[in-house]
């Protein structure tokens, strides 16, 4: 069963945190940890709400269904859509690395910085031992103006998905199981996806 873990603004902004000192980083300073050194690719963090957390560990599984969603959207999208896999989005206090983004653009736009969240149709997370943390994330990127939000929940079989409503302060997903098909209408094109493709049943 699904439980409601999904956590509003408010819930992320007041989580309890250990007792010691601790410190909540801007997405700038973020930035700058990076420039300094400090912090390196081989660190696997992202900036969620002001803290620096790290990256779960994946699956083959995990990077078989990234891959099989990356070369299906690849294949799918119209003209004016990016696809980003593992890359950073900027938020006004996250910069999250989601599996996938479907992002409005082309290249050139991205030179100097990272999508922002209104400019990304749809973010895709793939979770096995990450579907807490995943489920989260719904908040933030609800917060950041991103228009939809996948869960493909790997040990569920199943897609968690949250189509955002503007004003929302929570939203529960709809689940479809891996035996059924999602579509998703971006810019004039309809797109069809076969679930049982992601979970290899077809």
């Amino acid at each position: 069963m699904l439980s409601d873990s999904t956590m509003t603004d408010s819930e992320w902004s007041s989580a309890i945190a250990p007792p010691w000192p601790l410190r909540r980083f801007s997405v700038a300073q973020y930035r700058q940890l990076g420039a300094m050194g400090i912090l390196t690719p081989e660190d696997k963090v992202e900036l969620l709400e002001g803290w620096i957390v790290e990256k779960m560990n994946h699956g083959p599984m995990h990077g078989y269904v990234v891959r099989v969603l990356a070369d299906w959207f690849h294949s799918q999208l119209p003209l004016g859509y990016l696809v980003q896999c593992q890359l950073p989005i900027t938020t006004a206090k996250s910069e999250p690395e989601p599996d996938l983004s479907i992002v409005r653009g082309n290249h050139h736009d991205f030179r100097t910085r990272h999508p922002s969240g209104q400019e990304c149709r749809l973010v895709i997370e793939v979770a096995d031992t990450s579907i807490d943390r995943d489920r989260a994330k719904a908040a933030i990127y609800r917060s950041s103006g991103v228009e939809e939000y996948w869960i493909v929940n790997i040990n569920e079989r199943w897609v968690e998905r949250y189509q955002f409503v503007e004003g929302s302060q929570t939203h529960q997903p709809s689940i479809l199981a891996a035996n059924t098909s999602l579509t998703i209408q971006i810019s004039d094109a309809e797109l069809v996806l076969d679930l049982g493709v992601i979970f290899n049943e077809s």
